[in-house]
């Protein structure tokens, strides 16, 4: 079980390089993490490519948009502390990882649901990453100056063979460093994109009525898309178990959780602008409403870090199914593989990078996979999961008890309306229909 919450506590592992020290007991060590470290590393991990589809999901929902991220805000943090108070509840030792956590309050399996919840959501937004990257090249053509341009379709491939050999690397440590520049990047994109549209004004090169806001203040119709988009935004519960377990105090993680998520809200609010200078023409990823000049250097930048982050998001996955596949007799006679063997299972991750790539191929539309992954499983692992694992608790004030409930309830359903609706955007996109031409190209 140990080497199984190893692998989950990977999940950060662009932040914290999890599995230098995840044997490491709570409070313990000479480099465990403060109370602001704990601030940034949070922060940096709800933060991230979903940036350029935040002022999307203002597009959708109209000029109140800012109110929604207020609600994700209240919903997302107090799941949060939920989760946290599920994993200090142990008499002793704390629980190190998510997993283990849903074991120990809802058995094993809770546990199984969890690894394969926690599973679904990064192949998912692996695939979301393929998208990104295959819409980005699309744009600037790096070959057209010798007069090749491929289609979208393509350049996913292209993508698939160039990061493969990443995937296929037993040892990550050096892309953990370097995609540590991602981060500026990401922090970077609204504040590039308010600078633009004051540098360059949006009408000279847009016409009134395309920049214009028009619809309802706030359009309830289409909440569900929005809420996929919002749920990915604040998706980083799973690592929490794993920050917890490497904090001097872990009592201040409460204080150092709450500061994140109001830094991120003010940062995603800051982001949604992005739809007020835009209005109906906003783009699912909003860097293509720049200006060409620095449409051109942002989604090289967005490529570079993709690149680096693609093999690290997909690593904890990875490392689960090649135990699993070791630990299985018939598994490792079809792998080639030994128990004792840890070299990478080339097989395994070659299908696993394949699967992303037809999942990327199938949904190719950025705001809708997003979507996807949000309204479904990040509201899963992130809001329904940690109400259900508060209330196994003891010692619950009334107020957790009715609050844990109404969001479990509420996070249900809308997790299955949500897919519904998301289901039949994807149909219109394949049959022409959708009322968003923006959202299917």
């Amino acid at each position: 079980r140990m080497s199984s919450d190893l692998h989950y506590s990977n999940l950060e592992a662009p932040i914290l390089d999890a599995s230098r020290d995840g044997n490491k007991k709570f409070g313990r060590g000479s480099d465990m993490l403060g109370f602001w470290p704990v601030v940034f590393t949070v922060t940096n991990g709800m933060i991230g490519p979903v940036i350029l589809v935040v002022p999307y999901s203002f597009f959708l929902i109209g000029i109140h948009g800012w109110a929604l991220y207020i609600f994700a805000f209240i919903i997302f943090w107090f799941t949060g502390h939920l989760l946290y108070k599920a994993q200090v509840s142990k008499p002793g030792e704390p629980y190190e990882s998510y997993p283990s956590i849903a074991e120990g309050l809802l058995g094993k399996f809770g546990r199984a649901v969890i690894g394969l919840s926690i599973t679904i959501e990064l192949l998912g937004l692996c695939s979301a990453f393929v998208v990104i990257v295959g819409d980005n090249l699309v744009k600037v053509q790096p070959l057209q100056y010798i007069g090749i341009e491929l289609s979208k379709y393509v350049w996913i491939i292209v993508f698939a063979c160039v990061v493969l050999p990443s995937v296929l690397m037993q040892n990550y440590s050096i892309l953990a460093e370097m995609s540590k520049l991602g981060v500026l990047v990401c922090f970077s994109i609204p504040l590039i994109v308010l600078m633009s549209a004051w540098l360059y004004p949006v009408h000279n090169y847009y016409r009134p009525e395309e920049v214009a806001i028009e619809g309802p203040s706030f359009d309830w119709n289409n909440l569900p898309l929005a809420l996929g988009i919002v749920g990915v935004a604040y998706s980083t519960h799973a690592v929490f178990p794993s920050i917890v377990s490497r904090m001097r105090n872990v009592d201040e993680f409460p204080g150092a959780l709450k500061i994140s998520f109001m830094v991120v809200t003010l940062f995603y609010i800051v982001a949604g602008f992005g739809f007020y200078i835009y209005g109906k023409a906003t783009d699912p990823q909003i860097t293509f409403n720049l200006g060409p000049s620095a449409q051109t250097i942002i989604s090289y930048a967005i490529i570079l870090v993709i690149l680096l982050k693609f093999a690290l998001m997909l690593n904890p996955v990875v490392l689960e199914l090649e135990e699993i596949c070791r630990s299985r007799e018939d598994l490792r006679a079809y792998f080639c593989t030994s128990e004792k063997d840890k070299r990478p299972i080339r097989a395994l991750r070659i299908s696993l990078v394949a699967f992303c790539v037809f999942l990327a191929l199938m949904v190719p539309y950025i705001a809708l996979i997003h979507s996807v992954v949000g309204v479904f499983w990040s509201t899963f692992v992130c809001a329904v999961i940690p109400c259900a694992l508060c209330l196994q608790l003891r010692g619950n004030s009334t107020a957790e008890n009715i609050f844990g409930i109404l969001i479990l309830v509420l996070g249900t359903v809308v997790m299955f309306v949500g897919l519904f609706q998301n289901i039949v955007q994807i149909s219109k996109c394949y049959d022409g229909s959708n009322e968003f031409e923006n959202m299917c190209n």
